[in-house]
């Protein structure tokens, strides 16, 4: 039945005032019930998915040990069966002793092959070794053994002419650095500078492992003009643009 809750009302107006009792059938809010929670909690602690097959197997020969003559679980009310338990214990055992046994005999078989690979290697290496004291340079005949012969490295040929050269004044007074990109393939470098109104008066400067040089006993306010090429394994490669300086 809904509850009946009687509440005084007033209303105030200049001039009026009105008292009523008026009355409200509210029905009375329903009491919210908990959700029962159904939770079981295993007593057993398997963790089955964390041990390896072979603890499997012990633990269920540990409990088949334990359930016979178990007077709490009588054998005609356990669930599966022993015989059920027992085939799923002798299958397991079965499988995981045929693992075992594949796994020995695979680590022996990696032993072996890996002995007689190594065996394999020398008498290979030595026959490579002969073949080669016989013909050492008669690449057709080394060719002729099966054996893989290592790639020639051909000649560079002539270089290219340095990129980039430039020419900068230093701090020190008739010093100027004088550089440009590296060239594949040089060994030395190359430099000549000349008076930057002289075409035809090249003076030779000291040659270079690196693609860098600093000339020194410069006229101070004379401009000079230089330029360098890289040397290879077949010679001098063509000179490169020059680069001009006012000695400090």
């Amino acid at each position: 039945m809904a509850a009946v809750v009687t509440l005084p009302v007033m209303f105030d107006t200049p001039g009026l005032r009105f008292d009523a009792g008026v009355r409200f059938d509210t029905p009375a809010p329903a009491r919210i019930q908990p959700k029962p929670r159904n939770r079981t909690m295993t007593k057993f602690k398997l963790e089955l998915a964390r041990i390896k097959p072979n603890d499997k197997v012990a633990l269920g020969a540990a409990h088949i040990t334990a359930m016979t003559g178990n007077a709490a679980y009588p054998a005609a009310t356990r669930v599966p069966t022993d015989a059920q338990v027992q085939t799923a214990q002798d299958d397991l055992s079965a499988a995981e002793a045929a693992v075992t046994t594949a796994e020995t005999i695979w680590k022996q078989k990696i032993q072996d092959r890996d002995a007689k690979e190594a065996a394999w290697d020398t008498v290979i290496t030595a026959r490579a070794n002969n073949c080669e004291a016989v013909t050492p340079n008669d690449l057709v005949a080394l060719a002729s053994t099966g054996f893989p012969l290592r790639s020639a490295g051909g000649p560079v040929g002539q270089l290219p002419a340095p990129a980039d050269l430039k020419a900068t004044a230093t701090a020190n007074d008739g010093q100027i650095d004088v550089r440009c990109k590296a060239v594949s393939g040089a060994s030395t470098y190359e430099w000549q500078q000349r008076l930057h109104t002289d075409a035809t008066g090249w003076q030779a400067l000291n040659m270079t492992t690196t693609s860098r040089i600093t000339v020194s006993a410069l006229t101070p306010g004379t401009v000079y003009a230089f330029r360098v090429r890289a040397i290879g394994s077949a010679g001098p490669g063509t000179w490169s643009d020059e680069a001009t300086e006012r000695a400090p």
